[in-house]
């Protein structure tokens, strides 16, 4: 029986394919052992020689079909190293041999070192296959906003895993580990988070730090973020989020500024953000000194223009600022009624104070947050064409007054005397849809507003209210 089974297995050997020998057999025998003809070291980027095995192909002492390879790991320790929940288990590839019979095998080492061995990899050396596969150890992600504005601290500053920052997220790369050995020396020392990702293996979520302090740099790295402390955390009883952006919305600078209210959605005092006592728009004297701290350093400045200026902000919310650089300008969109005599009947913003007392409640309409400004050199012409591409960026081509009611049979002309709730004789609900229909050119300026006309036409129906947040008006000026 013993005869048997060594003629069947042998018989066996001399019929299975090159990989399914490697798989079965733990020792090559000496007359169906095959030979190296070629084993070089990978030269090519070592990132992207990172590999997961399979769970097809054991790894052995040497190529496995090679006289004297011995088993190192099982398939079934690779199939459980596959399907590892630790990036210690990671594997490297960093030598290729082909063997007579044209198998190609990589050598290949655990990132903790417990296994390494060669792996079957295919017949072709230019991409792995067989017992392994390329495997990406770590997936860069998106910062979310708070992310890009948080501000941070180290949770466990010392020597142990959780207080370090390393050169690449933990052993997602191989040999690549600590920037630095003990980050006590930073335990006051406030991060920024300029990326982020995820380990493919853990899940876990890591973020590399950026020391605000920029003159000392040595403890930027990556960390996983539960091992950070979040400081600028938004009380929203008291403060408000102050987001500085550049003209294309990228965030500067962020912080959070109290603002002396106790409750969320109070409305700020006058004179805290602004200040109501001079004639001129300005920022309260601290609160523009807290904007010239943040923008310290930065080549960006934030001016007291009708782009910035909100008197409507409350607790809890964000207040969005536009800086610029150099000599750009931000120039206001102030939006009209076109009647054929240019821009004489100016829309009023249902946000703004003037709304409540204007008596021709057709102009009142409610302007959307401009979230790309209309800028460009200060004194540079600016066309028709390229107001309406602004407001067609910003969706904001069509506006529409609130809820109107007329007599049933009313018409335009009737909407300058339209009430807002149900009467004895208007008892019929319309709004009035405004359309782009063209723009005066100009030049750019942050004193003198850019004129966008509407076209404006009755319709039947009532609308929803449509408030915006505490954020400010972008290019719409006053």
């Amino acid at each position: 029986m013993q005869s048997s089974l060594k003629k069947s297995l042998y018989l066996g050997l001399a019929a299975l394919s090159f990989a399914s020998v490697a798989a079965v057999s733990t020792t090559a025998s000496a007359k169906s052992a095959a030979k190296v003809t070629s084993d070089k070291v990978l030269t090519t980027d070592a990132t992207k020689r990172n590999v997961n095995l399979t769970g097809t192909n054991a790894i052995y002492t040497k190529p496995g079909t090679v006289k004297g390879a011995k088993v190192v790991a099982t398939t079934t320790t690779a199939k459980n190293l596959n399907k590892s929940t630790t990036s210690r288990e990671n594997f490297r590839a960093y030598r290729v041999a082909k063997t007579n019979r044209g198998s190609i095998y990589y050598k290949v080492v655990s990132y903790n070192k417990v296994y390494r061995g060669w792996v079957y990899g295919g017949k072709s050396a230019t991409a792995f296959a067989g017992g392994l596969t390329s495997y990406d150890t770590f997936k860069e992600g998106t910062l979310t906003a708070d992310q890009k504005t948080g501000t941070y601290k180290l949770a466990n500053p010392g020597k142990t895993e959780a207080g370090l920052t390393y050169k690449q997220p933990a052993w997602t790369q191989y040999k690549i580990g600590k920037t630095i050995a003990d980050t006590t020396a930073y335990k006051d020392a406030t991060f920024s988070v300029d990326k982020v990702g995820t380990r493919t293996r853990e899940g876990d979520t890591w973020v590399h730090v950026v020391n605000q302090n920029t003159a000392d740099t040595k403890a930027d790295g990556w960390i996983l973020l539960s091992n950070l402390t979040q400081t600028n955390a938004l009380n929203e009883a008291t403060q408000v989020k102050v987001n500085i952006v550049d003209l294309s919305g990228n965030t500067i600078k962020s912080f959070n500024y109290n603002v002396g209210t106790t409750a969320k959605d109070a409305l700020v005092a006058a004179g805290v953000l602004y200040d109501s006592t001079s004639a001129a728009k300005a920022f309260g004297t601290d609160f523009a000194a807290a904007i010239a701290s943040a923008t310290k350093g930065t080549g960006y400045t934030v001016s007291p223009d009708s782009v910035n200026m909100n008197n409507n902000v409350k607790s809890g919310s964000t207040l969005t600022l536009y800086a610029k650089k150099g000599d750009q300008a931000i120039t206001p969109i102030k939006a009209f009624k076109e009647n054929g005599t240019g821009a004489a009947e100016a829309l009023v913003d249902a946000k703004s104070a003037a709304a409540a007392t204007e008596t021709n409640k057709s102009l009142i309409v409610t302007l959307p947050t401009l979230t790309t400004p209309f800028s460009g050199v200060a004194g540079a012409n600016y066309t028709s064409a390229d107001v309406q591409s602004n407001l067609t960026t910003n969706k904001a081509t069509t506006l529409s007054t609130g809820t109107l009611y007329l007599p049933a049979d009313a018409t335009i002309a009737d909407a300058a005397n339209a009430t807002t709730t149900s009467g004895a004789t208007n008892t019929t609900a319309y709004h009035v849809v405004y359309t782009f229909d063209k723009a005066l050119a100009g030049s750019y300026s942050t004193s003198t507003s850019a004129s966008a006309l509407y076209n404006a036409s009755l319709v039947k129906g009532a609308v929803a209210d449509n408030n915006n947040s505490n954020t400010n008006n972008g290019a719409w000026g006053n």
